[in-house]
């Protein structure tokens, strides 16, 4: 039989399309943490819808689990089959074609397998922007995306994914073509099914292409490193500079010491954004498409410079910032996001980490991280305690990460850290999920927290769509 699909299969997609060999399907197979690793019929790489609709209806008819994948940078194990083996992955690598941009309209079609990088390329090209960005953006894709909702360092001033998507296409099991692309900003007919598939993991169907908003390309920025005096000031912090931009921060990031001390560890050559490492830090964005914001006056400063520099005097003044600098050209503050975008990396080359992806009211963030600090400090006091992350839109990765000095004994308490970020989320109304996904790290999680009547709705929705349960089991539900 399994001969008979495969065969199937290169009908569909030719020699391009189809893997079956360990050496060509192992980097598909395995999740980018290393976590998880399952295996599969065939890794299969359509470059159409047309294929993807004659796989899915080939799957449906043979009852073969499928797996959609995008550029596999997932952290939750959302895009790697089970172990059974009797599943297609389904790669939408090959469908990374921009089908069009409308200037027009701010909008652009592209589909599923297009690299983010390549989304920001070329919209730049046409003096557009897109907004989502994501320190994975050289090699994740837009399907994949989609699929997790991704949220990133722009939520503050432009939303999630879902938020930036207009429309999609989505191929069902059985291989019917759901065309929901129209680039329209208003559309009250009934049930807004794209929102439906965004964020759905491919648990309900495959995101083939999607039309995303536009927006125009911002000319000038200011960026600033800031010690803070704590979680709350920052908080405030926050406030003050959107108050002063008039909603144009574009960016605004925790940064504890804990957070610099594991990034400098493993890439000793990032420039320390100030003289010493202040216990709590903001890195914070603020831009504009206004060509007049990025002129200097006399003082060699921008109107957003100036704006920068005035919050920051005030909040100094204040108590609310300890010190800080603005970077003074595009170089300095590539620098400063360096510190920043190699946080991820720095996780994954720690010998033990904890991590989480979690979401709260922003009046909530203070309280949470000040007793999640006590609580782990309980259980081992030489962990670094890594809550960092999109404090603009109450997003924090609050990561807990072996010191390379401590003992070996970080993995058996891993469990009882888990516990105490999920007991606290918990106690202040929190997500445990705020843009990585569900995928199968946390699916037994979501089970305790969310109510029976909401997993009720989620399983009649995921049994009408896919009855069979071949779209990818095993994730969030």
């Amino acid at each position: 039989m399994s001969a008979d699909i495969i065969a199937a299969l290169h009908a569909i997609v030719g020699d391009v399309g189809l893997k079956t060999g360990d050496t060509d399907t192992e980097s598909f197979l395995t999740d980018w943490h290393g976590q998880y690793r399952g295996q599969s019929l065939a890794v299969v790489m359509p470059e159409t819808t047309e294929q993807v609709s004659q796989v899915m209806a080939l799957a449906d008819a043979h009852d073969i689990v499928v797996v959609p994948q995008g550029g596999n940078t997932g952290f939750m194990g959302g895009a790697t089959p089970d172990s059974d083996g009797n599943s297609i992955l389904l790669s939408l690598r090959r469908m990374n074609r921009i089908r069009e941009i409308d200037a027009t309209n701010m909008s652009m079609t592209v589909e599923a397998g297009c690299v983010l990088q390549t989304l920001h390329d070329t919209t730049e090209k046409q003096g557009l922007y897109f907004p989502l960005n994501l320190a994975a953006k050289g090699s994740c894709t837009i399907g994949g995306n989609l699929g997790t909702n991704a949220g990133g360092l722009n939520v503050v001033r432009y939303g999630t994914t879902r938020e930036l998507t207009l429309g999609v296409e989505v191929v069902l099991m059985g291989g019917r073509v759901l065309n929901l692309l129209g680039g329209l900003r208003k559309d009250n007919t009934g049930y807004d099914l794209r929102h439906l598939f965004v964020g759905s993991e491919g648990t309900l169907g495959v995101i083939t292409a999607a039309t995303m908003k536009l927006f125009p390309q911002p000319v000038a920025r200011a960026t600033s490193f800031a010690e803070v005096r704590d979680v709350s000031a920052a908080v405030e912090l926050l406030h003050r500079l959107q108050a002063a931009s008039g909603g144009g921060v574009e960016a605004f990031e925790l940064i504890p010491a804990d957070i610099l001390h594991v990034v400098f560890h493993h890439f000793p050559e990032i420039p320390q954004p100030l003289a010493t490492r202040g216990a709590m830090n903001v890195l914070m964005e603020i831009g504009s498409s206004n060509p007049a914001s990025g002129i200097a006056d006399d003082s060699g400063e921008t109107p957003l410079q100036t704006i920068m520099q005035e919050t920051l005097a005030a909040a100094f003044e204040d108590g609310l910032v300890l010190d800080a600098t603005i970077a003074a050209s595009e170089a300095q503050r590539r620098a400063l996001w360096d510190v920043r975008e190699m946080a991820p990396e720095s996780h994954k080359r720690s010998r033990g980490v904890a991590r989480s992806d979690i979401s709260l009211a922003q009046s909530s963030l203070a309280p949470f991280y000040e007793d999640m600090v006590t609580a782990v400090r309980a259980v081992d006091p030489t962990i670094r305690i890594c809550g960092y992350g999109h404090l603009g839109d109450g997003n924090l990765h609050f990561n807990l990460v072996a010191d390379e000095r401590s003992n070996s004994e970080f993995d058996s308490k891993k469990d009882q850290l888990y516990e105490l970020i999920y007991e606290h989320v918990a106690k202040y109304n929190g997500s445990i999920s705020a843009e990585h996904g569900i995928g199968q790290t946390k699916r037994a999680q979501l089970a305790k927290v969310k109510a029976p009547e909401v997993l009720d709705v989620m399983r009649a929705i995921k049994a009408s769509i896919d009855p069979k349960n071949l779209m990818n089991p095993g994730k969030v539900i």
